[in-house]
């Protein structure tokens, strides 16, 4: 997470101790009730209290702990009840010493900042049928964001029985609210109005993987003190402007690094170029920190900073070079495609827009060309924040010929049935991020190995003169490879065209996501083209019994051509793959036809021709 707002961090500490997804099987929540009471400027209190019961033995090993996030920064957190609830009615209290106060854990090669901690229940005796009860109150002294907003979706996939968000605040605190599927009621008492949102949920319906964000379809509701979403940018423009101050060492180094070029676009991409190349990141959530950029200059002397601190660094050295820029927050990594009409301040990332381009640009995305984005940041609402001219906007939709990759391998099958070959893979826009940051790996003869049993079988290769260029737009890879196994043709054995040494998926896979049972949820979907072309040169006098038909298989957003021809003892075999959506985002009607053509090419790609001697 990059931008941490302060009402993010407070979700987490509502909802962290609500298990993830993949866990919520076995469990169920008798009671899930939040109270806040809101102060000014964001300030808040909030008592929370807790029901969980573990159905059977795997649900009660796993729910015997809790974990409550909190920022030690801005807010305090105090445990009034915790404990284990059995099925015969008992009660058993946790003690002191099962209450943990702990720091984050990262991996040593994560560089990261942060003052959130964790407060870890470990509950005594829970088995199946038991319930774990907990009620802790949030104390939230200081903002990050000078206002109080939350967005919560009901997850169909966790069993609630009765869940309730209780929100008290002075009557003449500027204050509004959407709520979609969940009950709503308002009351007025004196000076003070309590604002309730309830809701239930006894039938658990089933995850499904690879769906977008349950904030875009699911029930769910929003709170805000900001009149609109333009007071939100213009709070973080405001300190994005503070930060991305022209200064003379700022003036200085973008004057080293555009050198003679005068050309304003070219300009920008050496620019962002450096930032990327010259600025490690580091993650900085630390009280205020979590929200206010890094100033330009500390960043030219420390050589690192977070997305908030690359951006202001980049749009320093912009500016000094007559070029503007706009700082873009956008729920970044998660497949989150709406926003909600309340504005709520529930953004995790920022980068550049730069207007004399319409392009956004991206300077933590190592991997991507100028003007390249991340797969997961395309076609997404983004609030461009510049005090006075805040806004929302979108950023662009992928095209097919954005995003192209072509794979060639060229096999030979020798007299004894050993099969070698080459393959080259060439790729364009986020498909050549995805490549470059496969060769970022160790590129050696284990991974090899992997790569080929992967997509093959088992067999030996390597990379031929790898060379990485982050800069580029466009990046190609070739290596040379041997299958373990042997083919003998003249016994009739079925030849499958070997796929080769390869890092990019086959065409018909990634960008259209799985679509093994039709989904019921919206799904991200990506455009681009994929072609492969598999030549196979076979021992002289064979020729193939009869070829696969040529197929075309086509929905209203994606193509398949598959084409197979054999000439002067050579099959080839081309396959393309042309998905088109218009957004990034695909319904499940275009899910139950695209569950049909992965079908018919996952049938194309178990096609075999068989051979026969020429007499």
């Amino acid at each position: 997470m990059r931008i941490i707002s302060w009402i993010a961090l407070a979700c987490l500490a509502a909802l962290s101790v609500m298990p993830a997804r993949a866990q919520d099987s076995g469990f169920s929540w008798p009671i899930s009730r939040q109270t806040f009471t809101i102060g000014d400027n964001g300030a808040w209190t909030g008592t929370f209290e807790l029901e969980r019961t573990a159905h059977d033995a795997r649900a009660a090993r796993s729910g015997a702990r809790v974990d409550i996030s909190y920022t030690a920064g801005q807010a305090t957190i105090e445990i009034l009840e915790a404990v284990t609830v059995k099925a015969d009615g008992r009660r058993i209290a946790v003690t002191p010493d099962k209450i943990f106060d702990i720091a984050p854990q990262a991996a040593r090669q994560v560089a990261m900042y942060s003052d959130t901690r964790t407060k870890s229940i470990v509950f005594p005796d829970v088995g199946a049928g038991d319930t774990v009860r907990y009620v802790y109150r949030l104390k939230h002294f200081a903002s990050t964001w000078p206002g109080f907003s939350w967005v919560v979706p009901v997850r169909p996939s966790m069993r609630v029985k009765q869940a309730e968000t209780v929100i008290e605040h002075a009557a003449n605190l500027p204050f509004t609210e959407e709520h979609r599927g969940v009950d709503y009621r308002r009351e007025i008492v004196g000076d003070r109005v309590r604002e309730t949102f309830a809701w239930s949920n006894d039938r658990k319906v089933p995850d499904e993987p690879g769906d977008t964000s349950d904030l875009d379809w699911a029930r769910r509701f929003a709170v805000s003190t900001f009149a609109s979403y333009a007071e939100i940018g213009d709070d973080y423009g405001r300190l994005h402007a503070l930060a991305s101050k022209v200064t003379p060492a700022a003036s200085a180094l973008a004057a080293k690094i555009v050198g003679t070029v005068t050309e304003p676009r070219e300009q920008a991409r050496l620019l962002a170029e450096w930032v990327s190349q010259n600025v490690r990141y580091v993650a900085v959530s630390i009280g205020q920190g979590t929200l206010a950029p890094t100033p330009a200059d500390a960043t030219i002397v420390n050589r690192y900073g977070d997305c908030k601190a690359q951006t202001a660094l980049l749009a320093a050295l912009l500016s000094a070079r007559g070029i503007e820029s706009e700082p873009a927050l956008i729920h970044s990594s998660v497949p989150r495609y709406t926003l909600t009409e309340v504005p709520v301040a529930d953004f995790n990332h920022v980068m550049l827009h730069l207007p004399a381009f319409d392009l956004y640009v991206d300077p933590t995305a190592y991997s991507a060309a100028f003007g390249v984005l991340p797969w997961s940041n395309y076609d997404k609402p983004v609030l461009l924040a510049v005090v006075g001219h805040s806004r929302l906007a979108r950023t662009p939709a992928l095209r097919s010929d954005d995003n192209v990759v072509e794979v060639t391998t060229h096999a030979e099958i020798s007299a004894d049935g050993h099969i070698t070959g080459t393959t080259s893979e060439h790729a364009t826009g986020a498909m050549a991020s995805d490549l470059k940051a496969w060769m970022a790996l160790d590129l050696d003869e284990a991974r090899a190995t992997k790569q080929l049993d992967f997509f093959d079988g088992p067999g030996t290769g390597k990379w031929l003169d790898p060379v990485r260029d982050d800069a580029a737009n466009d990046v190609s890879l070739k290596a040379e490879f041997a299958m373990a196994d042997t083919i003998d043709l003249a016994a009739g054995e079925a030849l499958v065209p070997p796929p080769g040494l390869r890092f990019l998926a086959r065409p018909g896979t990634m960008l259209m996501g799985t679509h093994d049972t039709p989904r019921t949820h919206p799904f991200p979907c990506y455009a681009g083209r994929q072609v492969e072309t598999l030549e196979v040169a076979v021992p002289e006098g064979f020729r193939p019994q009869r070829l696969p038909r040529d197929r075309t298989f086509e929905t209203a957003i994606a193509t398949y051509r598959a084409r197979y021809a054999f000439d002067d003892r050579t099959l080839t075999v081309r396959r393309e793959f042309v998905a088109r959506p218009r957004q990034q985002v695909c319904t499940p009607e275009q899910s139950r036809e695209m569950a049909g053509l992965l079908s018919r090419i996952r049938r194309d790609y178990a096609s075999v021709v068989l051979f026969d001697r020429a007499l």
